[in-house]
């Protein structure tokens, strides 16, 4: 695979960073996904292969789902916080998003970001963004390529997690054709690509269900139909006994309804405090409306957080976006 020659000169500042420094934190965003995790891990295996000493530190704990990524155990939060000479922060667009981690890293000279969202404020010493990413975990990939190092199992099971997610499972319009070219070479490695998958879509929680169910129920209409929204209420997170991870991809349902061209879903964790997750079929950018509330994301896929009482959150927010599927 050819390596992509736009991101050269900020991939070569990277590798002189990493030569000159022996600790590094890596961390990533709050309510870490997919390729927050995956490109974590695998960047931890890059270092660690350069002799280096890594923490892996996030301000939320690691997900279920995730727990069966090689070194995924390594990965830690509410910790001591140890002394570090650089740090590397993935799929992060703003300092906003590392929740309790941000203090810290102001704290640390040498911080390196490395993300593909647009709107990306570019808060380290060295900005790897790049919007042409399908995810972080492409981005990890071209790395390792770059420093001409061997990608094997653990770190390209990691890699295809990342990248897999993050497109939605290849059906998001990040996935381009060098996203493919990058998953084929990591096939090659002999990973179990059916396993994975099995691993993040098949081992269903029973609370996913029973939220599921409680959020099904609150589905509403708009917009003649193009926008399908549910919320969930944090009793009904205390009924299901579910967590916030619980609530990952409830917002597809939504979006999957033939006619609803913008999938909502408002997640209430306490009082006055709304999430808010987009899911687009291609018409209408979700993160266009994220990023008025000060949210960001992609194209077909964004979030954001709101303080208010969630009706009229919910109301604020459909009106918009309703108004924005009319121009779109």
């Amino acid at each position: 695979m050819k390596f992509l020659s736009k991101n050269k000169k900020i991939i070569d500042r990277i590798i002189r960073e990493i030569d000159r420094h022996k600790k590094f934190l890596i961390t990533t965003h709050i309510y870490p996904d997919g390729d927050a995790i995956g490109s974590q891990i695998a960047l931890y295996i890059l270092l660690k292969r350069m002799g280096k000493e890594v923490a892996l530190i996030n301000s939320f704990p690691l997900p279920t789902r995730y727990k069966f990524l090689p070194n995924s155990g390594l990965i830690k939060h509410n910790v001591t916080l140890p002394n570090s000479e650089a740090a590397f922060v993935l799929d992060i667009g703003s300092k906003g998003r590392m929740g309790n981690m941000r203090d810290h890293i102001n704290n640390i000279k040498t911080v390196i970001n490395i993300d593909h969202h647009l709107g990306n404020d570019r808060f380290g010493i060295i900005n790897w963004v790049d919007t042409g990413m399908s995810s972080v975990g492409e981005q990890i990939f071209n790395l390792y390529k770059h420093m001409k190092l061997e990608i094997r199992k653990p770190e390209a099971i990691c890699l295809y997690t990342a990248i897999l997610t993050d497109t939605g499972s290849f059906q998001y319009s990040n996935t381009s054709a060098e996203t493919h070219l990058v998953v084929s070479e990591l096939l090659e490695t002999g990973i179990d690509h059916t396993w994975i998958c099995n691993q993040i879509y098949q081992n269903i929680p029973i609370s996913k269900i029973k939220l599921l169910q409680l959020a099904l129920e609150t589905l509403s209409f708009d917009a003649k139909g193009k926008i399908g929204y549910m919320f969930i209420t944090s009793d009904m997170y205390t009924k299901a006994c579910a967590t916030e991870e619980d609530s990952e991809e409830i917002v597809e349902y939504a979006r999957n309804i033939k006619g609803v061209e913008v999938g909502i879903l408002f997640k209430q964790h306490s009082k006055g405090n709304i999430k808010i997750s987009f899911r687009s079929k291609g018409k209408v950018n979700v993160r266009k409306i994220a990023s008025k509330f000060k949210g960001g994301g992609h194209h077909n896929a964004a979030a954001c957080t709101i303080n208010g009482e969630l009706s009229s959150v919910l109301k604020n927010v459909v009106r918009i976006v309703a108004l924005e599927s009319q121009s779109s």
